[in-house]
């Protein structure tokens, strides 16, 4: 019977161990693009505050939808415009900022779950919402294709 070098056998086992695990490892590193989709929720609150409701439709896919709580789905850019102009029309601009985030994908598609606060020109708390926000990358930019958020209990006066 022939004899494997002790050597010969650890070198093997570290081939085959390295070449299991690399590609595990290499699926367990990569992390959805979290700083792009932040960035974008920045551009969107930039927006929100500054009133301009033009900008923030800009940031969803051609398709892209609303699904607001108790509503009907608004979908297209010119559609999602017009929901934020009508549902904001005469009112000083005011603020929205994220937090708790968590994000799910990959390099194409992000789905984030994240909580939400609104406060009116005055800095009042209006909403505190959470919400599940599907980001699709379209020619090198990431876009808002599906804007789901529900309401936490009403803020108290």
């Amino acid at each position: 019977m022939r004899q494997i070098h002790p050597c010969t056998a650890a070198f093997a086992a570290c081939v085959s161990f390295f070449a299991l695990a690399t590609p595990a490892l290499a699926a367990g590193s990569q992390r959805p693009p979290e700083a792009a989709i932040k960035a974008e929720n920045a551009r969107w609150a930039d927006a929100f505050a500054r009133g301009d409701y033009d900008a923030i439709g800009r940031l969803y896919t051609d398709d892209g939808a609303l699904l607001p709580p108790g509503g009907d789905k608004v979908t297209g850019r010119r559609a999602i415009t017009e929901y934020f102009t009508n549902g904001y029309a005469g009112s000083k601009p005011g603020t929205v900022s994220f937090s708790h985030y968590e994000f799910y994908g990959n390099e194409r598609v992000v789905t984030e779950v994240s909580d939400a606060e609104v406060r009116d020109g005055d800095g009042k708390l209006k909403v505190r919402a959470k919400q599940t926000l599907v980001f699709l990358k379209q020619g090198g930019v990431w876009k808002l294709h599906r804007d789901m958020w529900n309401a936490y209990p009403p803020v108290k006066d």
